[in-house]
């Protein structure tokens, strides 16, 4: 089954950013669990960082950063006040990605919580680099959002896409848990090949034991949704936006087995083009992506700027 107690949001204090702090609050309220903001200073890594440069203008931005960052913080404490959620903030230093993955991971945090878009405010066609590199890197789930209203409030439906193989039916236990948290109605969805049909019955042969991913798992309605594509993220958002789901969850990978720096192309096509929340998990085979732990660095104290205290 899966717990949530300790949920991690990157924010670069954007409204896509608050959005994502808004379905992390909804969770955090629903599992009594524990949300931290991390906000990744790179400028450690920009060209004046990296060549060490020093000096007054250099100092005079790190107070500023400072005040911007307590001002920023204070206004999401304020935001979320009253909510009973337990909300710690964070700053680090280093690229943000690997910051973000690694301290997921030195932490064990149990979801990470992403907006797909920054400042940047990059079309809905493109994902920013952050998010995207996190959701194929990561080893923790990753739940990517657009901007727009909370479906988690009003849950009533989730959809899980696999192929029926053991990487994409890792998906499953984390879609029976969410749906039956939810009381929500669980629709697994398989897509076969135009060139391939397979009956329903074929299919059905191939479907594992549900209780095998969720003891509890008689407890949820769920409905079989099978459907033919060239391209199986098409179904999955022509369905997900049809039926009005309230969120997605898929493995990032599938029968093909790749690489994890290569994410699966169907999931990187709903997590860039859905606007339904999309949760996405990794098989546990996978490895540490960074051999050194980069916030061994990156936690070191930011010169003139200090970690802001929970």
């Amino acid at each position: 089954m899966y717990e949530l107690r300790r949920i991690l949001v990157p924010t670069d204090f954007s409204k896509h950013a608050a959005d994502a702090l808004e379905h992390a609050v909804e969770f955090g309220e629903r599992y009594s669990a524990e949300i931290t903001l991390l906000h990744v200073d790179e400028y450690s890594v920009s060209s004046l960082g990296g060549q060490g440069v020093e000096g007054e203008e250099i100092a005079a931005y790190r107070r500023k950063k400072a005040a911007f960052l307590d001002e920023q913080f204070s206004l999401l404490r304020k935001g979320v006040a009253g909510r009973g959620v337990r909300l710690a903030t964070q700053v680090l230093a280093g690229r943000a990605y690997k910051v973000i993955i690694e301290e997921s991971e030195r932490q064990e945090y149990d979801l990470i919580v992403i907006a797909t878009r920054g400042m940047t405010h990059l079309s809905t066609y493109l994902i920013g680099s952050t998010a995207e590199r996190v959701v194929r890197l990561s080893r923790q789930p990753v739940l990517s959002v657009q901007s727009g209203p909370v479906h988690g409030a009003k849950m009533t439906s989730v959809l899980c896409p696999t192929d029926l193989s053991p990487a994409g039916n890792v998906a499953l236990s984390y879609a029976l848990s969410m749906a039956r948290q939810y009381n929500a109605t669980l629709f697994i969805q398989y897509i076969s090949e135009l060139e391939k049909p397979e009956s329903r019955a074929e299919v059905m042969k191939r479907v594992p034991n549900l209780e095998e991913h969720h003891p509890l798992a008689k407890e949820v309605n769920i409905e079989f949704v099978f459907d033919r594509d060239v391209e199986p993220s098409n179904s999955i958002i022509r369905f997900a936006d049809d039926r009005g789901v309230s969120m997605i969850v898929m493995s990032t990978h599938g029968r093909k087995g790749l690489r994890r720096v290569y994410i699966g192309n169907n999931t990187a096509e709903v997590v860039r083009q859905s606007t339904r929340p999309v949760l996405t998990v990794t098989h546990p085979f996978h490895k540490k992506m960074f051999a050194r732990p980069v916030t061994e660095q990156a936690s070191r104290k930011i010169p003139g700027i200090e970690p802001v205290g929970s």
